[in-house]
């Protein structure tokens, strides 16, 4: 009798044990910092930011959980020939490599001097979408490669083979990725992403936010350097480090 009442003390102790490990588990996921990437695939100044985000998410991996969403920066009047506004890009994109280190490539250049190629923020947006139906990992990795491919390669975006192809670079099946692209379920989660967008008052790209309860809080707009942000993710997580 002895015997079988230790033996079941024993087993709430474990059970026990086992359910707070969970909890704490649980709990340190909740504390995570939230941030909210809000972009534009055919935003030159995302381009140059993508790689900062990523860093972010690479050095805060155990505090940190990114979240990117479309802002859909080029839709309805919007969408027209790239040589609409090619000599303020060409002008813009000196100065935008010396910022953010990133490349301009040949092929992008040669399709601004064409000027005829037309672009809308809609299908790379909706590829995300796509991609984030797969996957939960590796979104902000996937928009970049997306505009990797524009900016510095000059692919057409509006194949959507482009986008089932870098898919399979992130171990997602090609045929499966081509038909979500098809269904309209992603167009509407594109749209909705450029809703929520300007519901929180996102006016220009890149935007990062942090989520402050049940509501969100701008920490940029437009391009900001990776220092900049782990100053200030540093300073937010010993101000609630200190509060425990």
């Amino acid at each position: 009798m002895k015997t079988s009442l230790l033996f079941l003390v024993l087993v709430s102790i474990l059970f026990t044990a086992s359910s707070n490990i969970t909890n704490n588990h649980h709990q340190k996921v909740d504390e995570k910092i939230q941030l909210l990437y809000v972009y534009d695939p055919l935003c030159g100044w995302c381009y140059g930011f993508g790689p900062v985000v990523e860093k972010v998410e690479k050095n805060f991996e155990a505090t940190v959980e990114v979240e990117i969403i479309s802002g859909g920066m080029v839709m309805g009047s919007r969408v027209a020939p790239i040589g609409n506004m090619s000599e303020y890009i060409l002008e813009a994109i000196p100065r935008l490599e010396r910022m953010t280190g990133a490349k301009f490539g040949e092929p992008y250049i040669a399709l601004l001097k064409e000027g005829s190629y037309v672009t809308s923020s809609e299908k790379p947006s909706v590829a995300l979408c796509v991609y984030k139906s797969f996957k939960t990992d590796s979104a902000v990795a996937y928009g970049h490669t997306i505009q990797t491919s524009f900016y510095k390669e000059g692919k057409d975006l509006n194949n959507d083979s482009l986008y089932a192809d870098i898919a399979s670079t992130f171990g997602i099946n090609k045929i499966a990725f081509l038909a979500r692209m098809k269904d309209p379920v992603y167009l509407k989660q594109a749209h909705d992403e450029f809703a929520r967008a300007s519901a929180l008052g996102v006016t220009g790209f890149p935007t990062l936010l942090v989520k402050k309860g049940n509501q969100y809080e701008k920490i940029s707009e437009g391009y900001a350097t990776y220092e900049s942000i782990e100053k200030y993710l540093t300073k937010s997580l010993k101000s609630a480090s200190d509060k425990k």
